[in-house]
Parts: C-alpha cells; structure tokens; sequence
C-alpha cells in the first residue's frame, strides 16, 4: 500500500481527528527551523495515522511517489535531531521510528521473538521514575523498555 499525501490532506480538511495532531506537528516543523517540505510532512502524517515503528525502507515503501530513499534518510535524521520522531532498537540491528511521544502518552513495545510482529504496550507503570527524578536531583529523566516474547499466533 502506497501512502496518498493527497488523501491525507482531504481527510485534514474534512475534520479528521488528526487535524490537531498534524497542525501541532506542523507548528513543531516550524518551531524546530525545519523546512516544510512534501516528504517530511508526508512522512510525519503517516506517522500520525498508523502507529509505528517503522524502518526508514517501510516508509519510503509508502512514499514511492513523494520521494526517494535519499530524502527519506535525511528528513528522518533532521527529524529525529528536532525530536519529532523517536528511533526504537529491538536488538535486531534495525532501526525503525516513529512519532516522538507527547508527554501525555507514553508506552512501550512487545515483539514477537518467531515473526517480529511489534504491538504497542500502551501503559507504564514505573512510578519509581519519579522517585528516582527526586532521589537523585535528575529533571526530564526517560526511558526505553522492551518485551520479548511468542506471539499467540506463532504459540
């Protein structure tokens, strides 16, 4: 499946829900001194709309008729440097990224140790994180945590 920015657009206007979402990552482009360009915003709009994590290859896999491999490779480097996105590393050598998280929603990842399937783990219950922030006098502390496991399928 190819990713349609036009799509997108008119979902946009037409009162989609990530309306907010896509005008907040657009107002963050700017604030960053970012160019808005097709391919970054395409690429940011696909984040929004289906959750990742993605490679950089299953991305421009998407965006076949925006961009090539090349600027999908830079817009993701300046993305990431604008923390707009976020890497996430499954031990596999790949890296695949998507949205960074808004302070108010914060998970983790379980992957399927037989067919790599990732879900979202949409909770976190390390409340210990902001004792360990008061403990050590530490600010803005975060972390990455990821499971492993067989999926339900592949039992």
């Amino acid at each position: 499946m190819v990713f349609d920015l036009e799509m997108t657009v008119k979902k946009r206007k037409a009162g989609d829900l990530s309306s907010q979402k896509m005008d907040d990552l657009l107002a963050a482009l700017r604030t960053a001194r970012l160019r808005v360009t097709e391919p970054r915003i395409a690429i940011l709009a696909l984040l929004a709309e289906k959750h990742g994590p993605f490679t950089v290859e299953e991305i421009h896999q998407k965006l076949t008729k925006i961009c090539d491999l090349a600027t999908v490779y830079r817009s993701f480097i300046s993305l990431e440097k604008a923390r707009l996105i976020q890497r996430c590393e499954f031990g596999d050598g790949t890296s695949r990224y998507e949205l960074a998280e808004a302070k108010d929603h914060h998970h983790h990842h379980i992957v399927c140790r037989k067919c790599k399937k990732i879900e979202p783990l949409d909770s976190c219950s390390f409340a210990e994180v902001n004792r360990l922030a008061d403990d050590t006098g530490y600010s803005d502390i975060s972390h990455f945590l990821e499971f492993f496991g067989v999926c339900r399928i592949c039992k």
